[in-house]
């Protein structure tokens, strides 16, 4: 009983680490733009900018919001469990951090890909955010939901199959009592929802 309780455990871990929303975004924001490049120079530039928005700045902030606690440097290697526990400090980050990355690099002309999938993350890590004073949706549901639609109008249809992974993570999810189905079926219809507006919008542009 205790083997099948550990490797249970272990699965749970195993999954969420797996599907970290704030490893997977960077990787394929980074990768969409390598995809979408026409000048090594702009590559250059797009990827510096999304790594110091997107990474060092959200980290200095973990680290300074958490620089008074023994577990800071916890915090800062998996920012993620500071983000579960400070929902809104999603929303900040988002408005601090993200709002400023997608702005500068639509002035720079970046590829529509990777403009609609920054503008995704921004706009789920608001609405999660604002949910979560009323209603515990989980960030990382929607995130990765989005995450593998933008990956499969980037690289083809046949990655949609990674979509069989959201039971999994849902599994995991209601495991370890972080979210109850209908918590995580409401995730799944947000980021539904936020891939449709952002695509129409800027159909629209």
């Amino acid at each position: 009983m205790n083997v099948k309780i550990v490797r249970s455990a272990y699965l749970t871990q195993a999954i969420s680490r797996v599907t970290n929303p704030c490893i997977l975004s960077v990787l394929v924001l980074l990768l969409i733009a390598y995809t979408e490049f026409t000048n090594v120079r702009a590559l250059v530039v797009w990827v510096a900018i999304m790594l110091l928005f997107l990474v060092v700045m959200p980290l200095v902030y973990v680290y300074l919001r958490t620089s008074r606690s023994q577990s800071g440097i916890k915090l800062v290697a998996n920012p993620t469990i500071f983000l579960k526990q400070h929902p809104r400090d999603v929303l900040t980050l988002g408005l601090l951090t993200g709002l400023p990355c997608f702005v500068i690099l639509l002035f720079l002309e970046a590829p529509p890909l990777l403009l609609r999938t920054i503008a995704a993350l921004l706009i789920s890590s608001v609405v999660t955010a604002l949910f979560y004073t009323f209603y515990r949706v989980s960030y990382h549901l929607t995130a990765f939901t989005i995450l593998v639609i933008m990956a499969a109008l980037t690289w083809g249809q046949i990655l949609l199959i990674f979509l069989a992974v959201i039971p999994l993570l849902g599994w995991a999810k209601y495991q370890i009592h972080e979210h109850t189905p209908a918590q995580m079926a409401t995730s799944i219809i947000l980021s539904l929802a936020i891939v449709v507006v952002i695509s129409y919008l800027f159909d629209c542009l």
